[in-house]
């Protein structure tokens, strides 16, 4: 939605037909999300403790990965299109491009979340058998559209050569750069720990902290200005 939006913007045709918008959402983006549900559990989470109630599920770590990925991919996808647009019109190697570009920066995209805090030369590609095979999936579907010609009449796609593929490689391979880059240079913004909070857990605790203040003040008034017993009471009470 957001490379649509960017491209009405600029008075840019739409980068992608309806076809190729419901491949990624459903083909592309599906057996790679869900295998990555069954990763691995890290020793580092196993010794950790367990998280609060409180504490938030969308931490200010995980908004800023999201939105520098998602940054990136759109910067990407949208270059090619816009240097495969040189005479103003869309052709299907244009939207092919564009749509290979987005697919492939979208299953580096996938590799690099296996994990929040290694690089992906970190991992091994074979510690999660079903993401492997749900990678190999995305790759022959993402081929058979491209090369396939029943499914390029679907699709309107149409083949790219090797020098293609070899350029969309590269550009999208800067995904993993950048994730390389947030988990060994950008720790203390981009990786969840003990001592980094989100904005909404701040707040709650300024609120918390505001609202016990109150309470010490209407405490302590209640102390101050609240009945006596008289000496008689403390005589007749029951001992």
């Amino acid at each position: 939605l957001a490379m649509e939006s960017v491209a009405t913007a600029f008075r840019m045709p739409s980068p992608l037909n309806a076809m190729q918008i419901l491949w990624i959402n459903i083909i592309m983006d599906g057996p790679p999300a869900q295998s990555l549900g069954v990763e691995p559990v890290d020793e580092k989470v196993l010794r950790a403790a367990p998280r609060k109630v409180t504490d938030p599920i969308v931490t200010r770590a995980l908004l800023i990965r999201a939105v520098s990925s998602a940054a990136l991919i759109m910067t990407l996808t949208l270059w090619v299109f816009s240097v495969e647009l040189d005479d103003g019109h869309v052709t299907r190697r244009d939207t092919t491009m564009t749509f290979m570009t987005f697919v492939n920066c979208d299953l580096f995209n996938a590799y690099a979340c296996r994990s929040s805090d290694k690089c992906f030369y970190e991992i091994s590609p074979f510690s999660n058998p079903p993401f492997l095979w749900a990678m190999l999936f995305s790759v022959a579907g993402q081929f058979c559209v491209i090369y396939f010609p029943p499914l390029q009449a679907v699709f309107q796609t149409e083949a790219l050569s090797s020098s293609d593929l070899m350029l969309i490689v590269c550009l999208s391979s800067t995904v993993l750069l950048l994730d390389t880059v947030r988990k060994k240079f950008l720790k203390q913004y981009c990786t969840d720990g003990k001592r980094r909070r989100s904005v909404f857990s701040r707040l709650r605790g300024k609120k918390r902290v505001g609202g016990g203040k109150r309470r010490v003040r209407k405490g302590k008034a209640h102390r101050q200005g609240g009945p006596k017993k008289k000496a008689s009471d403390v005589s007749q009470s029951p001992t």
